[in-house]
């Protein structure tokens, strides 16, 4: 069952306004009016989004709890594959890497595996091994902003005047 949308338009805005407005003088008046407007449709684009997260997360929980089961089956018939590949090494890894079989293959692989204790970056630091040790290297744009003029200048810095305009929406019914 398909439910039918509404076709969503661009709306200008004069087409939300009266004619009174677009004429009007009283620009307190037209700011406020806009004001009501965003605040009407932000209220219902929340509902739409709470409606829209209830349903997935809805849908989520029904296939999770489909899905929870194979997929505890299915770590199980792979902790038991690796553990008959462990068993069997030397009949089905006999002078090969690879096994063939009708479903897929069975890859074993040696190499080396390095455990790191703990507290090694201390003992790399200390010996001077800097070469392993990652540094991420990022400004602080809050302290450099309270920079004098003359400092932000020695980095190639500077500071503009900028306008921003914003509003703050009151609760709806006040």
């Amino acid at each position: 069952m398909t439910k039918s949308r509404k076709r969503l338009t661009t709306i200008k805005v004069h087409d939300l306004l009266p004619p009174s407005f677009l004429s009007e003088k009283d620009n307190k008046r037209l700011a406020d009016a806009l004001l009501a407007m965003i605040r009407e449709r932000k209220e219902i684009i929340d509902k739409i989004t709470e409606r829209g997260n209830a349903e997935m997360q809805a849908v989520t929980n029904r296939y999770k709890a489909e899905q929870e089961p194979v997929a505890a089956d299915l770590h199980a018939c792979e902790k038991l594959l690796i553990v008959l590949m462990k068993k069997k090494r030397r009949e089905f890894f006999d002078g090969t890497d690879v096994l063939q079989l009708q479903n897929g293959a069975l890859i074993h692989e040696e190499g080396d595996h390095v455990t790191i204790p703990r507290d090694a970056l201390t003992t790399c630091e200390l010996l001077g091994f800097d070469d392993v040790i990652k540094v991420i290297k990022s400004l602080d744009r809050e302290a450099i902003e309270k920079w004098s003029t003359e400092k932000l200048l020695l980095i190639g810095a500077e500071r503009k005047p900028v306008e921003s305009f914003s509003y703050d929406l009151k609760k709806g019914d006040q």
